[in-house]
């Protein structure tokens, strides 16, 4: 397999990886919390994103590596900023936003303390969280689906 095969199989492992993560935290994970998973929703909710953020965080790691390698392997950064290729542009954002949020954003509180906002209970924090989650797997699944279409030519 040639250097520019492993790293789209690395690429897309890592990214089908980290959107099977948000799709399951959104459709499985925070719902059952919010409905009453264990005694403690917050302590069950800790618990499972203990074990899932290091996960993505290599997935997401790994997708930025492997990105950037196939930009210049493939000399696309000539891409971005052109129409056509919109969904390059917006993977890259996606990405970065991601390595905000689980780098940065998520380690400082800061997302914890910004669903918080205005001492809302436990089970208005838990929807927001839904929502929030939904919006991003939503954007997520936009752009893949643009990607793949793009990548074919329409």
């Amino acid at each position: 397999m040639s250097d520019l095969g492993i790293a789209i199989a690395v690429h897309l492992v890592s990214v089908v990886w980290w959107l099977g993560g948000i799709a399951f935290v959104t459709a499985v994970m925070l719902p059952a919390v919010a409905r009453g998973l264990g005694s403690d929703p917050h302590e069950a909710f800790r618990r499972i994103e203990q074990r899932f953020a290091p996960q993505a965080r290599v997935a997401v790691i790994l997708a930025g590596l492997s990105g950037g390698y196939l930009l210049w392997r493939l000399g696309a950064w000539t891409w971005l900023g052109h129409a056509a290729f919109w969904w390059l542009d917006a993977m890259i954002g996606y990405w970065l936003l991601f390595v905000l949020l689980l780098f940065v954003i998520e380690p400082l509180g800061l997302m914890r303390r910004a669903m918080h906002y205005g001492n809302v209970d436990s089970d208005r924090f838990l929807y927001r969280m839904i929502r929030v989650h939904a919006l991003l797997l939503v954007i997520g699944l936009v752009i893949v689906g643009g990607a793949a279409a793009g990548s074919h030519g329409y």
